[in-house]
């Protein structure tokens, strides 16, 4: 009867030895299906990298439209145009955007030409009431100016002063004035040497045309 006891033991322990090989297959096969999964994770995020760097392969723009009176920036497009395209806009969206940039650029170029008028404004204002030249004298001592003007002044100096309204600027005028009096002092018989300029001489270097937008 003894026999039969350890017999029963032994038949026991071999089954507890099974089922601890049952349980380390399992862990394995958990282990091993883990790590499928990662790998099908790593490949998803393989595909939207892709998608992601083709995103904006295949958009084009046509030629933007100015706006009226205006040119388009073709260095400001060119630099734009990625931006455009990372955004993903469409032709009409991207063209709102240049619009807005035009709107901007005029907006800025108007208050440019409005402080230089205003400028140009100030320096007849000061030389109409200069304390030299001007007063009940201005019209007389302007004739001066532009009779040295005349005289000694280049087409390119004329110019200047007409593009920039340096001819209404006090200093300018007072030198100007200062050299038509020498010159007409210089040259006692010369009528036209220090001679006034007409009126509408005088109109002309002190009121240019002011800029317009």
């Amino acid at each position: 009867m003894a026999d039969d006891t350890t017999q029963t033991d032994d038949v026991t322990t071999d089954d507890t030895t099974q089922t601890d090989d049952t349980t380390q297959t399992d862990d394995n096969t958990n282990v091993d299906q883990t790590g499928d999964d990662t790998q099908t994770d790593d490949t998803t995020d393989d595909t939207t990298q892709t998608d992601d760097d083709t995103s904006t392969e295949g958009i084009t723009y046509a030629d933007f439209e100015p706006k009226e009176g205006m040119e388009i920036d073709t260095d400001a497009v060119t630099m734009a145009t990625p931006l455009f395209k990372e955004l993903g806009l469409d032709q009409a969206q991207a063209q709102k955007v240049v619009d807005v940039y035009s709107d901007l650029v005029q907006a800025g170029t108007q208050k440019q030409v409005d402080a230089f008028n205003e400028q140009v404004g100030k320096w007849r204002e000061d030389s109409k009431n200069d304390s030299e030249f001007g007063g009940d004298k201005f019209d007389e001592n302007i004739g001066f100016a532009q009779a040295a003007v005349n005289k000694f002044g280049t087409p390119e100096l004329k110019q200047l002063m007409e593009d920039y309204g340096i001819g209404n600027h006090p200093e300018v005028i007072r030198f100007m004035v200062k050299v038509g009096k020498l010159t007409a002092e210089d040259v006692p018989g010369d009528d036209t040497a220090g001679t006034p300029a007409k009126a509408t001489d005088r109109v002309s270097i002190l009121y240019p045309n002011a800029r317009k937008s």
